[in-house]
């Protein structure tokens, strides 16, 4: 199987075909796949002038698309492994933004930090290894990479299926980042199933994008993938779907687009944000892979995404679920293309005691099926001991195939934990029914109340119907109480008391009575404080640990009294928290 590399250079006889490039002042470009080969030859040998060789890893942080993009491909030809991260989202979590970009450097060994002027000014400031003064590192502006494309374009040297490609840092959901080491080969095999064994691409399909390029569903999605299949990519940034949802749409509208990928909570944005006036002339009709993972995938956020669109000929069939993870490279199933979103209703108490059994009238739990695992890759479920579990029997997924990465880097006991005998450990809880696959949750996630298992993920689905509250606001956990552990459900961005105080009551009657869980807490903080990874995943963890450390500004909901008119910190528990 040909590598990226390989097969980049072979689309540069397509004169015809062009990615383009939306930036953040909304202005447009094209670059031919003729000219991407010759810039990335370019760019190869750009790095290798400055002192950088086969094999050593190169940082990047490119708010604009194109300048990622660019970069990020020209060290792939040059056998440099690059080193995505995300930009810093607000100015206001500098300091946290530097730890990461701190751990991230000295955990990949990085030579050197591509960036933009802007943002190197703040990198010197908060962190003097990215700004020179480590000699080990050298800070480059992406400006420093250009320059006349040669008329012959020639890679400095020649990489293999089994060279390291990239380094994918995991999004830092459950604990810090860890270095995920994708292969060439890895690539090649994961993009080649992606395109032609889930999405049955061909050179006619044109992608559109607005997600990060720093993470999996966005890099491997869009970036890599698409070059197999001859498929032309409008890139949007990531800001601007953000702020203005109906961009996105738009875009697919205009480009006739018909593949789109994005997690569950862009598509419950894009319902709630974008009026009918916006999408009065829009045609959808072109859309044939409205793709969805990267979080859990709520049934009823898809259905109401495509009633809303209807009236632009969104087909409902074009829904189409897939389950993941950076270890994986990026794709482990996909749902069958142009049929029903298919789903599997579950009884809730069989579900508690680890067994999916059907619901008998039809309601208990909804759980829409992720689809098959695609061709040359496996899916198992184990219990705790490692056996092998039959079917609807809820455990640990695990999976195997080519798509399997090599491990963490620099990581031996993490990655001895994880890849385990060519099985990748995912510490996803979850069940296959007929060959399909279903997931529940995360084990470590799991509230456990008198003996009996509950997912976070069920107890948001329902407080978020309660009132006031979005489903990207709240989040449930459990934590130690007098009489063991407790359901706590915690609610950003209520501002007024007499909502807070409605949501509350609305909460736990919705919690309890759907679900059988009795609610403890629910705890409402100022907008915008939840910790998220900056792939927008709620750190459930961290959460429960800096609400327990009274890190977190808690909004009174009850009566309050003079004093306590104004938001407060929440005192520290005098119970200590579960482990994070």
């Amino acid at each position: 199987m040909r590598t990226f590399v390989e097969v980049l250079r072979d689309n540069a006889v397509y004169r015809d075909h062009a990615h383009t490039f939306v930036r953040m002042d909304g202005s447009e470009h094209q670059i031919s796949f003729v000219e991407l080969w010759r810039i990335a030859c370019q760019r190869a040998n750009k790095l290798h002038q400055l002192g950088l060789r086969k094999g050593d890893r190169v940082a990047m942080i490119l708010p604009e698309p194109d300048a990622f993009v660019l970069a990020f491909i020209g060290a792939l030809t040059g056998g440099i492994v690059p080193v995505p991260m995300y930009p810093p989202q607000t100015m206001s979590k500098v300091e946290a933004y530097g730890e990461t970009v701190r751990h991230i450097l000295a955990s990949s060994g990085a030579k050197a930090l591509i960036t933009v002027p802007k943002l190197s000014e703040m990198l010197a400031e908060h962190l003097p290894a990215a700004a020179g003064k480590d000699p080990n590192v050298m800070l480059l502006h992406d400006s420093d990479l250009e320059g006349d494309a040669p008329a012959r374009a020639v890679p400095p040297c020649q990489v293999g299926p089994d060279d390291l490609a990239f380094l994918q840092f995991t999004s830092g959901s459950t604990r810090k980042p860890k270095g995920v080491m994708v292969t060439h080969g890895n690539l090649s095999a994961n993009a080649h199933a992606i395109m032609f064994d889930g999405l049955h691409a061909n050179a006619q399909d044109k992608g559109v994008s607005w997600l990060p390029m720093f993470h999996d569903m966005g890099l491997i999605g869009f970036v890599i993938s698409p070059v197999f299949a001859q498929v032309q990519v409008m890139f949007l940034p990531t800001l601007s779907f953000i702020r203005r949802p109906a961009k996105w749409l738009d875009a697919i509208d205009r480009f006739r687009g018909s593949i789109t990928f994005a997690p569950n909570f862009a598509y419950a944005l894009a319902t709630r944000a974008i009026k009918e006036k916006q999408s009065n002339n829009w045609d959808l009709s072109c859309l044939r892979a409205l793709g969805c993972g990267a979080e859990p995938i709520q049934p009823s956020t898809m259905r109401a995404f495509t009633e809303r669109f209807a009236s632009c000929n969104l087909r409902a069939e074009a829904v189409l679920p897939c389950y993941g993870l950076a270890e994986a490279t990026l794709a482990v199933s996909f749902a069958s293309l142009h049929e029903p979103l298919a789903t599997d209703y579950v009884d809730q108490l069989a579900l508690q005691r680890g067994q999916a059994l059907p619901s008998s009238n039809g309601h208990g739990v909804e759980l829409v099926s992720c689809g098959r695992a695609l061709n040359n890759h496996h899916i198992a479920i184990i219990d705790e001991h490692g056996e092998h579990l039959d079917d609807r029997c809820v455990g640990q997924v695990i999976v195997s195939g080519p798509s399997i990465a090599r491990g963490y880097f620099d990581e031996p006991t993490e990655t001895a934990a994880s890849f385990v005998n060519g099985w990748l450990h995912t510490g996803d809880l979850g069940y296959l029914a007929n060959g399909e696959l279903f997931i529940c949750g995360r084990a470590k996630d799991l509230i456990i109340i008198n003996g009996r298992n509950y997912y976070p993920q069920d107890i948001e689905r329902v407080a978020s119907e309660a009132h006031h509250v979005r489903p990207d606001q709240c989040i449930a956990f459990g934590r130690d109480g007098d009489g063991g552990e407790e359901c706590v459900v915690v609610i950003e961005g209520l501002g007024a008391k007499r909502d807070m105080v409605a949501s509350r009551r609305d909460i736990v009657q919705r919690v309890r009575g759907e679900l059988g869980v009795p609610v403890a807490d629910v705890v409402f903080i100022r907008r915008n404080t939840m910790p998220k990874t900056s792939s927008g995943k709620v750190k459930r963890r961290e959460t429960r640990a800096r609400l327990a450390a009274g890190e977190l500004l808690v909004h009174v909901a009850s009566p309050p009294s003079p004093r306590r008119s104004r938001p407060r910190t929440v005192a520290p528990r005098t119970t200590s928290p579960a482990a994070v």
